[in-house]
């Protein structure tokens, strides 16, 4: 493929994942990420960031501080993944070089480039992109060895590597296997190193590469050690590992799909045994088998933590490295081959940029389905009138609290709408039938769900948009259930302070007359500290067995990017079935601020109202 026309695919595939970046609703785990590391500047999972696998160190902080420059937006905190996508196409187009045949080159291009879903995380701020950006970066440089003595290209290898696992941690396994492959090159020449301007480049190099690895691998048995590494199962590399590559790839795992893929496979083995059977112990030292034995030794490195360590098996992107190694090592095979029939061995190849086309969208992720609620949904509940100070109360199920949340701190009007409120599943028996006298949605003013979780309230609503992608439906309720004040506390203003509690209201209840109540509080608060970490929890408990018997919250970093000037913040709460808590033990309501990190603030003041709730 001539050069030229190389940049013009690469350009209108970057074109591409920049309107991604910018119109692509951000997914849960973007947000996630943002919470918890991108917004507080705290990515060091040694140094007290929060311990989870959701954090890819190098795109957190670089994430972090294009935020802190350009502010918040999708595009801002996906940008350091999108200017990764050059190095990417830079990298892609210098190993492509090593090939021979102008055929298999195009198509070895064309599949690194069209594969729409593997490269959709170019246009996420997630690290997965950035990740292969620089291990193709660390491909290249070893591949490079094979032909040519370079300390130079050494050095660059291994910082590579470093810049990969933290962008990845997944790829360490990998990373070091092909710092084993760039030894084996490196002593193989080794007298071409010795100089010592040689030594004065590679020693600095091989020590950050130590040091990067040491942490990286500290870092993989702290998080496993905290049940981080939660990501895939042990069900198998085929159940778990392919069939999510061919979900992630393609849309689907079904039969054809699999079949598809076995065939794939059963094709690159014939051609690597038929290659091998010709140059045997020559093909450790050959370019064209440098893909292959990268994906057979990662495929065991897999299977051996599987067995000894009971690391669960990658799945969808945590696995997606295993792509480049399938398509550089069938390109690759196909090179080394002669006559001419093999370029019809290409044509498998062919679905890449044909299902590339027919997917082509601004509008979604692959990942993520479950989690996304159009934005035409919060505009919808955020215009509908109130008839009190308090926002129409919305309840849902098959979210998470993030993609609501973030549709909240993006708003800049004030006071903000009201937080979601959840259900579980886990409420439900295998007939969907709930297992509480009344179904916990019952109350509120707006839902979002699919229909079989509220078959049983569904007379009390009427749908009012849907969503094709994710079958969510939004209901509205036919009538807002009355509301009846019943009490209500003050809390007076107090002095700047570290407290870590402040409670709002206490309630015991040995009866209730109302089998549901609302809870709505209005506070003024100011911080110096931004973002200020702080939640506003509102839980009811079993006075006997002290258990949660309904915990919910909201947290005011995640609806405010600012506390630095006094905020009026109004919110509700709806608890439902406490005649049915109550029968079992007395109940206590609790309403408090928790300051998690405990940093100073100003409260102004805060109101609680307690309403029944009738039909």
């Amino acid at each position: 493929m001539k050069r030229n026309f190389y940049i013009l695919l690469s350009a209108l595939v970057f074109v591409h994942l920049l309107l991604r970046a910018i119109y692509v609703p951000l997914v849960h785990d973007e947000i996630a990420t943002f919470f918890y590391y991108i917004q507080m500047m705290d990515v060091n999972p040694l140094a007290g960031a929060n311990p989870d696998a959701n954090n890819h160190i190098l795109n957190s902080l670089l994430a972090g501080i294009s935020h802190k420059y350009l502010g918040y937006s999708a595009l801002s905190i996906r940008l350091p993944n999108l200017l990764s996508f050059l190095f990417y196409i830079y990298f892609v187009f210098k190993i492509g070089q090593f090939l021979t045949k102008k055929s298999v080159q195009a198509a070895f291009y064309i599949s690194l480039l069209f594969a729409i879903y593997f490269i959709q995380f170019f246009a996420l701020s997630r690290g997965y992109g950035m990740s292969m950006a620089f291990l193709f970066g660390a491909f290249y440089y070893c591949l490079s060895l094979y032909h040519t003595v370079s300390p130079s290209k050494v050095v660059l290898g291994l910082l590579s590597m470093v810049l990969a696992v933290f962008a990845n941690m997944s790829l360490l396994p990998l990373v070091l296997l092909l710092a084993i492959v760039m030894k084996v090159l490196v002593v193989r020449k080794l007298k071409d190193y010795l100089s010592i301007g040689s030594l004065f480049r590679i020693v600095p190099a091989a020590v950050v590469w130590i040091v990067g690895v040491y942490y990286a691998v500290v870092i993989s048995f702290k998080m496993k050690n905290e049940g981080s590494l939660y990501y895939g199962e042990l069900d198998g590399f085929w159940d778990i590992t392919i069939k999510s590559q061919l979900l992630m790839l393609f849309e689907t795992d079904g039969e054809i799909a699999q079949i598809c893929a076995m065939v794939f496979v059963l094709l690159l083995v014939w051609l690597i045994m038929k290659l091998l059977s010709i140059d045997k112990l020559k093909s450790i030292f050959d370019t064209h088998y440098f893909f292959f034995y990268l994906l057979v030794g990662s495929v065991i490195g897999i299977e051996l933590m599987a067995i000894i360590l009971h690391v669960n098996y990658p799945e969808d992107r945590v696995g997606m490295y295993l792509i480049p190694l399938a398509i550089g090592s069938f390109c690759f095979a196909v090179d080394k081959l002669s006559g001419a029939y093999t370029r019809f061995l290409l044509i498998p190849l062919a679905v890449f940029p044909i299902h590339f086309l027919i997917s082509l969208n601004l509008s979604k992720s692959s990942l993520w389905q479950v989690e996304y609620i159009p934005d035409r949904f919060y505009e919808t509940i955020k215009k509908t009138p109130s008839n009190s100070a308090y926002g129409a109360t919305v309840g849902g199920d098959g979210q998470r609290i993030f993609t609501y949340s973030q549709k909240i701190y993006a708003d800049t009007t004030s006071p903000k709408p009201n937080m979601m409120q959840l259900w579980q599943k886990t409420l439900f028996d295998t007939n969907l039938a709930i297992n509480l006298p009344n179904h916990p949605a019952q109350y509120f003013d707006y839902l979002i769900c699919k229909p079989q979780y509220v078959k049983d309230i569904l007379p009390l609503y009427d749908s009012v948009d849907y969503s094709e992608f994710t079958k969510f439906r939004l209901y509205k309720r036919k009538k807002r259930a009355e509301t009846i004040k019943t009490r209500e506390f003050v809390t007076q203003a107090q002095s700047e302070s570290s407290s870590e509690f402040v409670e709002f209201y206490h309630q015991r209840f040995d009866s209730v007359s109302s089998d549901a109540i609302q809870l709505g509080i209005e506070m003024k608060l100011q911080s110096l500290s931004h973002p200020f970490r702080a939640r506003v929890v509102a839980e009811i408990r079993n006075v006997t067995t002290g258990e949660k018997v309904d915990y919910q919250f909201f947290q005011l970093n995640w609806l405010y990017p600012k506390s630095e000037q006094t905020e009026r913040v109004i919110q509700r709460f709806v608890f439902n079935n406490l005649q049915h808590f109550v029968r079992e033990s007395s109940i206590e309501i609790v309403f408090y601020l928790w300051n998690i990190n405990k940093k100073p603030y100003t409260l102004y003041g805060a109101k609680v109202e307690e309403f029944e709730v009738k039909n």
